[in-house]
């Protein structure tokens, strides 16, 4: 009577564990990323690069970062752009114009796999200095 109960409990637990395991292979969801995405260069100065300072946001001297949140495909084009934490509209809007235009050369991968990622990326909008 004791070994049929034990074996039970044994076959139960191995169904569970094998249950698991499939469960884990068809799962959309990453918690570690194998490869991050690359992009090919400084993504700070590219993004920099393509700033165009809003001429408003010059005359009234406003500068801040702007988060932009935004989907990675399995290809490396960025999508679903959304502002995390803005400054105002017109600095803002500029960000998200910038952000769109990224694209990496390579996805992330998990098991040598295109996975599609959330990235969040700084916009550092910096007044220019006067010189003296």
């Amino acid at each position: 009577m004791v070994k049929i109960n034990l074996l039970t409990i044994i076959l139960i637990m191995l169904r569970i564990c094998v249950s698991a395991q499939i469960a884990d292979e068809k799962c959309d969801m990453v918690t570690y990323i194998g490869e991050a995405p690359y992009f090919d260069g400084d993504i700070t100065n590219y993004i920099q690069s393509k700033i165009n300072y809003p001429n408003s946001a010059l005359k009234d001297s406003i500068d801040g970062i702007v988060f932009i949140s935004f989907w990675l495909d399995t290809l490396g084009a960025s999508f679903d752009h959304k502002i995390v934490r803005g400054i105002r509209d017109d600095l803002n809007l500029e960000a998200l114009r910038v952000a769109k235009m990224i694209k990496f050369n390579e996805p992330a991968k998990q098991r040598e796999r295109p996975i599609k990622v959330k990235y969040v990326i700084p916009v550092d909008f910096k007044l220019p200095k006067e010189e003296d």
